[in-house]
């Protein structure tokens, strides 16, 4: 049986050689056997493993197992079509795909093997010369600067909704502390907005209704020291065309379609016919999907004083409430959180941002948190460990993304994801962070990380388009240039690493994509003078480029050999 297997037996793998994209190696293995290797006493099955480290390491993948149920006829044959993935790791850069069938008895499970055989080669990795950012770090020290300037809260609302649902009781929490705020008043003014697709609703004077009335109530539940507190709804000051002209300025696209948004909005036309006009801009869907959802909302600002205590004694209150060897009220969040920079040391801005999560519950607080986490996992050398910290960043920057929904809190949730190798959840909050609309340089950032992350996945036609709204950085001509050589299309490619090397002159990797682009159009010439450009620039690149699959038909050829040794 397994003679007749391995003579007959047709194992095809589809890429090949193996493709790195991210953190994993993904292909799909198909295998054919005879109809007379289905039998009903004896089970056949073909193994598939990953030989690497010269030959020393085997990672198993799994198995194709010809049984009634498993396979499909094709030409009348039983024919099998799986999908492997495994993580990738730069040892297993030269290494095989093999497969091994066996013969197994139904009956007492007598096994035969047959040999290993080897069925593609890894791993080509182009697709890892992607150029990522994902970098955030903590809040901006403001406290010293506005101790007493006003708290400024907003809430987002579903598209013609106003009514506060359960499932924002979570974001709503970030509202309790000043409820319990122990001061002598607090004056709170409330206002809405609402998207031009909603007009004629009064969805903003009903949002803001709806959250002025819940402010109302939480204080009369939870408030025992008597404060006075004023709570009122102001009309929208802006007009809800000024809004949408104030959020095109703090978005990603380009002028002209920001120019071709505002004529329609400074026309004569009504509100209905403006709405209808902004269906058919070339930028609707950018519209639909990142800038109406943040005009739907309502903003709540609280004023009160209080006066400031002095940087020492905040930094030994803050950790005598760590130790819990101090009350929590006796410090305020800002407070809190102010004392936690006055520390360099991450264990110890740690614990001070872990009191302020327990004490406060606020969005700053579990930011600060998970951004400590991040800072500490990209120390970590230890797999294990380091999966662990981010998780516990990935926990923290939820909860302060329910508290603060805004641009940058859901970036670095995103970058988290990222980094963690969590592609479909990095790309869901991508997409949350640019629905809601920011500055144009953070939301340029977010479409290049997102950009990114497509690129790993091999959704190349989907990273250009987000590219389109990502800047004219280096970052963004890299990914292009990548996006378009993974296509193929190597004039392209060759256009915009031309422009990456404008922004960063003799930059290795940039020079090192050329080389391989060079390998791929069959110019030596090229794959020479910017192999040795690289080089020159890096010498890791020496190891890199021997290694490299892609230049596999020009070692030992003068091309490749003398931009080695520059």
């Amino acid at each position: 049986m397994v003679r007749q297997a391995e003579k007959n037996q047709i194992i095809t793998v589809e890429p090949s050689p193996l493709v790195a994209n991210g953190q994993n190696i993904t292909f799909e293995l198909k295998g054919q056997i005879p109809n007379s290797l289905v039998r009903d006493k004896q089970r056949y099955k073909v193994d598939v493993f990953y030989l690497y480290n010269n030959d020393e390491k085997r990672e198993n993948l799994g198995s194709l197992n010809f049984e009634f149920g498993e396979f499909l006829f094709e030409k009348e044959k039983p024919t099998i079509s799986k999908v492997f993935t495994f993580p990738y790791l730069p040892e297993k850069q030269n290494g095989k795909l093999m497969v091994q069938g066996l013969a197994i008895a139904k009956k007492g499970g007598e096994t035969k093997y047959g040999k290993p055989k080897q069925v593609a080669i890894g791993l080509n990795t182009t697709p890892l010369l992607l150029v990522r950012n994902n970098d955030f770090s903590f809040i901006p020290e403001t406290y010293s600067e506005g101790a007493n300037k006003p708290a400024v809260l907003t809430f987002y609302f579903e598209e013609n909704q106003a009514k506060l649902q359960n499932y924002a009781g979570s974001k709503l929490q970030t509202l309790e502390q000043y409820f319990l705020d122990n001061v002598a008043s607090q004056t709170v003014k409330v206002s809405g907005s609402q998207s031009p697709d909603e007009a004629g609703t009064n969805m903003a004077e009903k949002r803001a209704t709806a959250v002025a009335q819940y402010y109302r109530d939480r204080v009369n539940v939870l408030d025992y020291s008597g404060k006075k507190v004023n709570v009122t709804t102001q009309p929208t000051q802006e007009k809800a065309d000024e809004i949408l002209i104030r959020k095109l300025k703090a978005t990603a696209l380009p002028k002209k379609d920001v120019q071709e948004i505002v004529a329609i909005l400074e026309s004569d036309k009504n509100n209905a016919q403006k709405t209808a006009a902004l269906k058919t801009v070339a930028a609707a869907e950018y519209l639909e999907n990142y800038v109406y959802p943040g005009m739907r909302a309502a903003y709540i600002e609280i004023n009160y004083n209080r006066n400031r205590k002095s940087d020492y004694e905040l930094y030994l209150l803050a950790r005598r409430i760590a130790e819990e060897k101090a009350d929590s009220d006796v410090l305020t969040e800002d407070e809190l959180q102010y004392a936690a920079t006055l520390t360099p040391l991450l264990n110890e801005k740690r614990k001070l941002y872990e009191a302020a999560v327990k004490t406060t519950d606020k969005w700053a607080a579990y930011y600060n948190l998970g951004t400590v986490y991040m800072e500490m996992a990209r120390k970590e050398y230890r797999p294990k460990a380091k999966q662990e910290l981010l998780t516990r960043a990935i926990h923290n920057l939820t909860f302060a993304g329910f508290r603060n929904p805004t641009v940058p809190v859901y970036y670095s949730l995103a970058s988290a994801y990222h980094i963690r190798g969590e592609m479909l959840e990095a790309l869901q909050y991508y997409d949350y962070a640019l629905r809601l609309g920011g500055e144009p340089e953070m939301l340029q950032r977010t479409f290049a990380d997102k950009a990114a992350l497509e690129i790993e996945i091999g959704q190349y036609d989907d990273a250009i388009a987000s590219l389109r709204y990502a800047g004219n950085s280096y970052q963004t001509n890299m990914n292009l240039g990548l996006s378009y050589l993974l296509k193929e299309n190597y004039e392209g490619a060759l256009a915009y690493y031309g422009k990456a090397l404008e922004l960063k002159p003799n930059d290795a990797l940039a020079n090192y994509s050329i080389a391989v682009l060079g390998a791929h159009t069959n110019d030596a010439a090229l794959l020479e003078s910017s192999l040795r450009k690289a080089i020159k620039a890096d010498n890791t690149f020496v190891q890199k480029a021997i290694n490299d699959l892609e230049f596999r038909t020009y070692k030992g050829k003068p091309a490749f050999e003398d931009a080695l040794i520059r």
